[in-house]
């Protein structure tokens, strides 16, 4: 059996990984990727954008960013104080709903003070400088959203854990593939949403189901 800190492991590799890929990639791939996606014929490709729309819609986000989050939060926070019965589910929707909504918040607050401009603003200007310039490229929201969703579910269901990651590993490469990120905007995202994901593994650590487990109720 697995203890919950062998569980923990791979996401503390993930976060240190991305992060020292973020900062490898900005002063290296960053620009040289983009420029390399904009002079293909891949750029802006049909279904990768057409599925990060229909996705956008099937999870609210189109809607409300933090509808979903909502929707997690209010019945966790119901459930946990409720019967003992109820207590564990309480958890796990707390858990994601509170992953999911502190990746968000903290995106929309990082944004304006990195300023860092997108990859086609920056290629079509011509700027010298991408940060500080009232940009909103770094972190990368959607990225945030989908990985703050999909990385605490992977964290309670680790038999499906790769068929998670599926989807917030599509919606990473269609924000690339748009010109609408840099690859380090996306990896400081996930790095974000997998630290946000230790973080509530732990402070509800008491009430949070096994993992192991089939069922939440």
């Amino acid at each position: 059996m697995r203890s919950p800190e062998s569980r923990t492991a791979p996401l503390r590799v993930r976060e240190l990984g991305l992060v020292a890929v973020a900062l490898v990639s900005i002063p290296f791939f960053d620009v040289p990727l983009a420029q390399a996606i904009r002079g293909s014929a891949l750029e802006d490709a049909w279904l990768l954008q057409g599925g990060t729309w229909l996705l956008d819609w099937i999870t609210g986000k189109e809607i409300w960013r933090y509808l979903l989050a909502t929707l997690l939060v209010v019945p966790g926070l119901l459930l946990l104080f409720a019967s003992e019965r109820h207590r564990r589910l309480g958890a796990a929707l707390l858990f994601v709903g509170l992953v999911h909504l502190s990746a968000s918040l903290i995106v929309v607050v990082a944004k304006p003070l990195f300023g860092r401009l997108r990859p086609d603003e920056l290629l079509s200007s011509g700027a010298e400088s991408a940060w500080f310039v009232g940009g909103s490229s770094f972190p990368s929201g959607h990225t945030a959203f989908y990985f703050g969703l999909f990385l605490p579910l992977a964290w309670l269901l680790p038999q499906w854990r790769a068929a998670l990651l599926v989807i917030p590993c599509f919606i990473g490469l269609a924000r690339i593939d748009a010109n609408d990120h840099f690859l380090a905007d996306v990896c400081a995202s996930i790095a974000l949403a997998s630290f946000l994901t230790l973080l509530f593994a732990y402070l509800l650590r008491r009430w949070l189901p096994d993992p192991r487990a089939q069922h939440l109720a």
